[in-house]
């Protein structure tokens, strides 16, 4: 793959609210003191004007401006309107656009493949990534009793050079998305068992890209779904549960697509991720796993 850095990673949420509000909403087994949930983030504002606010932040120390845009949503539904307003609120009239959506909490991986393709075709150089997401019908249970779903946006940049920009800057040495259309078909047992598969497929892919298996990395960093989630995943991986790195879950929840942004900069802010470790990260969603090697550099 094309050589591909992430920076200026910066993200915004809604109001700190706790789960305790949710009860007699919320599956019970989420309200458990064991579950390491105690927060979740609401929003009024629309879901573009959460990622105009992560995205100012990220192009504050930025040299140059970026020359695609590529906003990552599944809920806003008025994202051509929504993509006028961000170039125009942003000050990027120069800015190529477009969305990338299918994947529900997991558009990381398929957004992050569409800036290598843009940069690897000599077509652009600088790509903003927006990812943004809220509820909007009320219902905050992720399926399968996984979270309790938060509303906010994370930004960063993708380039092919390392950016000289405040904040922590990772490597991007491999991604890879696998998807399986009935994956999220049949009982929960079988769903689950549907997805370690695709962990499996998009993880083999990173292994054989890296030359390194599971547990040679420092970190495994999954999005912010309830501890013993994490622990199981960990676990059907053939990785000791110590390299796991449990992101901010009880601080933010689980927002979107945008968790494993935010948990790389969340960590490398309080020294859990350091200069020179090796991250395997991941993002899923109902027919689909991605699962991302990266490593800090700064």
């Amino acid at each position: 793959m094309t050589e591909l850095h992430l920076s200026a990673v910066a993200y915004e949420h809604g109001e700190r609210r706790s789960i305790a509000e949710l009860s007699g909403q919320l599956d019970a087994e989420l309200l458990g003191p064991d579950t390491g949930l105690c927060w979740y983030r609401a929003s009024d504002r629309e879901i573009w004007e959460l990622a105009r606010a992560a995205a100012a932040r990220t192009l504050a120390d930025c040299p140059e401006p970026p020359d695609l845009l590529v906003y990552v949503t599944e809920n806003d539904h008025g994202s051509s309107d929504s993509l006028v307003r961000l170039v125009s609120s942003l000050d990027l009239p120069a800015t190529a656009y477009l969305r990338v959506s299918g994947h529900d909490c997991g558009n990381l991986g398929p957004a992050l493949l569409l800036a290598e393709q843009a940069i690897a075709a000599g077509e652009h150089r600088r790509v903003l990534v927006l990812l943004a997401d809220r509820v909007l019908d009320g219902d905050r249970s992720q399926a399968d009793t996984l979270s309790v779903v938060s509303d906010g946006a994370a930004a960063c940049l993708v380039t092919a050079e390392a950016l000289d920009v405040a904040g922590a800057r990772y490597a991007v040495h491999a991604v890879s998305t696998a998807t399986d259309s009935t994956a999220a078909a049949g009982e929960e047992g079988d769903r689950i068992l549907g997805t370690v598969a695709l962990s499996g497929t998009a993880t083999g892919a990173v292994t054989r890209r890296t030359g390194r298996e599971p547990a040679d990395f420092d970190h495994l960093l999954f999005p912010n779904y309830r501890t013993i989630s994490q622990q199981f995943l960990c676990s059907a991986m053939g990785v000791p549960v110590d390299r796991l790195l449990v992101g901010p879950v009880a601080e933010f929840g689980h927002c979107f697509s945008a968790d494993v942004l935010v948990s790389l900069a969340h960590c490398a802010d309080t020294g859990q991720i350091r200069p020179g470790d090796h991250v395997l990260a991941f993002g899923d969603g109902p027919n689909s796993w991605t699962s991302l090697a990266v490593e800090r550099l700064g």
